[in-house]
């Protein structure tokens, strides 16, 4: 039988799945919902459908944190339905190879996690191949990383943000900041208990920041939300204005950008200059964010260029590595690799 190579690109929020010569077959939460510690009653959308909305007998949960596996247990357990839902079959575990995508800026151990979740779960195998995550978005992206030139991508992912530049198929500098979309939400919710006495959850604010969010100042637009009033203890209706979600957007936006700079100014000059020929990259669902690339553009003072689908970049790019591995050895990493520089 013929090996099947899959893709698994985990994030914070999303994980995805592909595999080669189909493309991307799963999309969705990155979270499992169990109950009395134990059982697994959903993963994925319908894990996140019952987030905020359990009994304490329920704890749902992202396993992934910061970019990182927090969790890899629970992480096993996902991606292990997720490909029995997608015809992946444990029984021909020497035909699978697997190519998961791994941020660059964390320590080994957390690397040789990655590992770990495919070789101690029920697809156990020796072929497991590790692909730095810029690199695999930038391929999804179809820049021209294996060229020598340089390449600045910017994923704004919703546990941590990536920015990094790459030259001739490999990493020149990374720095991972611990700040994503799940940054900004967590501001919302207090901005709101402070400014409008209300208590409201990760899902209003992640609604909140998706209807209102915006990287210039807007209108005096306003949405109402349901939370629970801190004076009455009652759940009340509430008008939340665009204010708040600007604010706390802004902390989140002045940290990415003053990192990319110090980047540009670190680097060497020539590729320095090629980034500001090219412009900079940017991909991740919260790049998504309205007025971004203007703001971008006039704070850089370089061309920005978004993806039009941020949130699979990085799976596009595994699925692009699989159909044509020994193009890309260069880039990939496997289990027998001591080091991964």
């Amino acid at each position: 039988m013929p090996s099947r190579r899959f893709g698994i690109d985990a994030g914070s929020m999303n994980i995805k799945i592909c595999q080669s010569g189909r493309g991307i077959l799963a999309n969705e939460k990155d979270m499992i919902a169990i109950q009395k510690k134990k059982e697994t009653i959903a993963i994925g959308n319908a894990a996140y459908d019952m987030y905020e909305r359990t009994s304490g007998a329920i704890v749902v949960s992202g396993p992934v944190r910061g970019g990182v596996i927090a969790d890899i247990s629970n992480l096993q357990k996902i991606v292990e339905a997720l490909l029995r839902k997608n015809g992946c079959t444990p029984g021909f575990i020497h035909n699978n190879h697997f190519y998961l995508s791994v941020p660059t800026d964390v320590s080994e151990v957390e690397k040789r996690s990655y590992f770990s979740l495919i070789s101690h779960s029920a697809y156990s195998t020796r072929n497991i191949f590790l692909v730095e995550k810029p690199i695999a978005s930038a391929i999804g992206e179809k820049l021209p990383v294996m060229e020598d030139t340089a390449v600045m991508l910017v994923d704004m992912g919703a546990g941590s943000t990536e920015i990094t530049v790459m030259s001739a198929g490999g990493i020149v500098v990374s720095r991972l900041l611990k700040q994503g979309g799940n940054t900004v939400n967590d501001l919302i919710v207090r901005l709101v208990k402070e400014r409008c006495h209300l208590l409201i959850g990760q899902k209003t604010a992640e609604y909140l920041k998706l209807e209102l969010g915006s990287a210039i100042p807007d209108s005096k637009r306003t949405l109402k939300v349901y939370g629970i009033d801190l004076i009455s203890g009652l759940p009340s209706e509430s008008e939340i204005p665009v204010d708040i979600v600007f604010d706390s957007l802004k902390p989140y936006l002045i940290d990415l950008f003053k990192a990319i700079l110090t980047m540009i100014s670190t680097i060497p000059p020539e590729l320095a200059l090629k980034i500001v020929d090219s412009g900079i990259n940017f991909t991740g669902g919260s790049c998504m964010i309205p007025g971004l690339k203007q703001l971008a553009e006039s704070v850089l003072h370089v061309k920005a260029v978004f993806s039009a689908a941020p949130l699979e970049s990085a799976a596009r790019g595994l699925a692009c590595i699989m159909q044509q591995p020994a193009d890309y050895r260069s880039v990939i990493f496997s289990l027998r690799d001591s080091t991964f520089e």
